[in-house]
């Protein structure tokens, strides 16, 4: 059966999408019953009113400024994403495609409007999503570089503490004044020394020499505490000019040094003592020369360290007693 006029006008109210007509000014004509169910309106509300009226405020001024004027030049508009306002105020996207027809005349526009809240939510979603992407990745980026630089302070601060560390060990084991190793560093070595030997019966020889500065009590007295501090600061250069890479040279007290001389034995350790002995007696002393006297031991099967430091104190006691600047073996 062909459809009558009466079936299409019915039809026509209640398309799925969203129909109007408009005169040649753009005013409403008619408009479908589906659009009339979107926007809470009866057709006497909206007929003979501009067709912007429809939209948010938003849609309202793209509509006039844009589309009205390229439906009038073009004729026709496809897919342009407009929110109609609906009674409650609230925003109803749809998708509108347009088409001026010069014929009746006057001319008239068809405008279809298809639903598209779905979609314009999905959209959206994936805006919000993507922003909130977007934002986590950013704090994420400066959460690492946070990471990164309290990662970069802490090896910092390890390497630091590290070098502290070193520093205070050698600091533990140095004399402050001459840069020379201290007692504990030297009583350490000679005790490793003594070790060594006793698991080896066939360890090298080695020996042990204690020198004191000679009549250094008046050279501070004279001369005042300054001028004895450079007098052990030269002598302690002397000392670390004259001995081997292997010798150890320690400033022990005052004005004493004591020496561990690995693979020698007393006859040679002797010998090269009275050449530090001479290198110290001929050095150009301001302001006033300075001698020192020695006393040297070498090692014995079943020495200890104390026993290896009372017999070169003893032979320095001897040196002491030949008139000082002496070497005297014990």
């Amino acid at each position: 059966m062909t459809p009558t006029i009466g079936d299409l006008a019915h039809w026509w109210q209640l398309a799925p999408s969203g129909l109007v007509v408009l005169d040649e000014q753009d005013r409403i004509l008619q408009v479908n019953q589906t659009l009339n169910h979107w926007l809470g309106c009866s057709n006497s509300q909206l007929i003979h009113q501009p067709v912007s009226e429809l939209f948010t405020a938003e849609a309202h001024l793209l509509y006039q400024g844009v589309l009205a004027f390229r439906l009038s030049a073009m004729g026709a508009i496809d897919e342009a994403h407009l929110n109609l306002r609906t009674q409650q105020g609230e925003s109803f996207p749809v998708l509108c495609s347009a088409r001026r027809l010069n014929a009746p005349d006057p001319p008239i526009t068809l405008i279809t409007m298809l639903p598209i809240a779905r979609k314009d939510q999905l959209e959206r979603e994936l805006l919000e999503a993507r922003q909130a992407a977007q934002s986590a990745l950013e704090e994420n980026q400066l959460v690492i570089a946070e990471l990164e630089t309290l990662r970069a302070k802490l090896e910092s601060n390890n390497h630091e503490l590290q070098r502290l560390t070193l520093q205070l060990r050698q600091e533990a084991r140095s004399d402050p004044l001459t840069g020379l190793p201290n007692r504990r560093h030297f009583d350490l070595a000679l005790e490793e020394r003594l070790a060594r030997a006793s698991t080896n019966r066939h360890s090298d020889a080695f020996s042990v020499a204690i020198l004191d500065i000679d009549h250094f009590k008046p050279i501070n007295d004279t001369y005042g505490h300054e001028v004895g501090d450079q007098v052990l600061k030269q002598l302690a250069l002397i000392l670390s000019s004259q001995i081997r890479e292997s010798d150890l040279a320690a400033r022990i007290g005052g004005e004493e040094f004591a020496l561990l001389i690995p693979e020698t034995s007393l006859e040679e350790a002797n010998s090269a003592l009275e050449r530090l002995r001479l290198a110290i007696e001929t050095h150009p002393w301001q302001p006033v020369p300075v001698t020192a006297s020695v006393g040297v031991t070498g090692y014995l099967e079943g020495d200890t360290r104390e026993s290896l430091i009372t017999r070169a104190d003893s032979a320095l006691y001897r040196a002491k007693h030949l008139g000082r600047n002496h070497v005297a073996k014990g």
